[in-house]
């Protein structure tokens, strides 16, 4: 997604949190071990059952982007120790303790294929297989569980990459190049997942197009038009009270707004999702269909659904309306529009949604925070 994909350079040092990576490295090693390996962790997806994304992010965190001196000096890219099983090479490394032994390969890709065996013949491994084996984040969660690494932030680590760099489209790529269409993929997660959800998805034929009442109104990215009083949605059903950050003027569930799109909005180009995507200020949105959650949407759009919520700004228990827009990418910190003037029933989080801005950057760029009240006429900065 274009804006995880324009992340600024950064140097990520893990010195400390995997011992045997003393090695440091770049966003732009992290892309390019990526692109060197990415077809062999698809092949070793189709034949071991483990998501390709997994693999990826295990092989960047535990060998540093393949920088560490274990993988280097032995071809391990994955931490694998001897144990009493291994008769291959070995190399010893300090970490946990000093000089221990770890497994020696003759090549990167050997490492790959060990740590699909390593993966699918430990009993302790065995419940990773019962997963669905596109939710990365429940994979990455469960391997920390079953100990295969000792760092406690582990599986945030593995899902945050994957995340960041979408990592996941390979395993959409790999379910696809076996001739399973991402669409069908619904069926699937909906054995894994607590949602509610019908066995076919229903794909939008047409771009979604949506009766207004109100006036149109023009910004920075085209023709926006909002929901007037006559059509605003009764409420957020199933959904508690809302926050004080998401509804920092405490207005009643049944007077929000619900900030949605029309179709003069431009289409994004994002190959994650069976779901038309559009852009609104470099930010890739989705349109909720009736009876979707955030849950739903989220395992079709391959983000998890904590992420799809801090996308949107919204706590546990609220879900999407039909029609509201659903940020999948992280909204932009500014937009050129630079001020909104509020008007009745708007909130803080109504217009971050319009303006595909972050809440706390309006709150920074405002002074404000989750309980500042808002009322018609204010001035809202949008950008410094």
């Amino acid at each position: 997604m274009k804006n995880v994909l324009h992340l600024g350079c950064f140097l990520l040092v893990f010195i400390g949190m995997f011992p045997i990576v003393s090695a440091q490295y770049t966003e732009a090693d992290i892309r390019e071990y990526i692109a060197q390996y990415q077809d062999i962790a698809i092949e070793k997806m189709k034949q071991y059952k483990i998501p390709a994304s997994i693999t990826i992010a295990q092989g960047v965190f535990e060998s540093a982007c393949g920088k560490s001196r274990l993988a280097v000096e032995g071809n391990n890219h994955f931490g694998i120790k001897c144990h009493t099983d291994w008769t291959g090479d070995t190399i010893l490394i300090d970490d946990d303790q000093l000089q221990e032994c770890f497994r020696k390969y003759d090549s990167v890709a050997a490492s790959y294929t060990d740590h699909s065996l390593f993966l699918t013949t430990r009993k302790r491994y065995a419940n990773l297989f019962d997963l669905n084996i596109m939710d990365y984040e429940a994979w990455a969660r469960t391997l920390k569980a079953d100990g295969y690494a000792t760092n406690p932030q582990y599986a945030d680590r593995l899902i945050s990459l994957i995340e960041r760099f979408d990592i996941a489209r390979l395993d959409t790529l790999c379910m696809e190049q076996q001739g399973i269409m991402v669409a069908s993929r619904q069926k699937t997660v909906a054995d894994n997942s607590t949602a509610s959800q019908p066995d076919t998805p229903s794909v939008p034929t047409e771009r979604p197009k949506i009766e207004y009442t109100g006036k149109n109104r023009t910004d920075a990215q085209g023709i926006v038009r909002e929901q007037t009083q006559n059509t605003i949605v009764e409420t957020h059903n199933n959904a508690s009270p809302p926050n004080n950050k998401t509804n920092p003027n405490n207005t009643p569930a049944a007077n929000l707004k619900v900030f949605t799109a029309d179709s003069d909005y431009p289409m994004g180009d994002s190959p994650f999702t069976y779901r038309k995507v559009f852009s609104n200020n470099n930010t890739f949105f989705v349109v909720a269909e009736k009876g979707d959650t955030y849950e739903k949407i989220a395992l079709d759009v391959q983000v998890s659904a904590s992420s799809l919520r801090r996308f949107n700004d919204v706590g546990k228990g609220v879900q999407p309306v039909e029609k509201e827009i659903v940020y999948i990418e992280s909204k932009a910190k500014s937009n050129d529009r630079k001020v909104h003037v509020v008007e009745r029933g708007e909130t803080l989080r109504y217009i971050a949604q319009r303006y595909a801005v972050q809440l706390d950057y309006i709150f920074k760029y405002n002074n404000m925070n989750g309980k500042s009240v808002i009322q018609p006429g204010d001035q809202i900065m949008l950008k410094h």
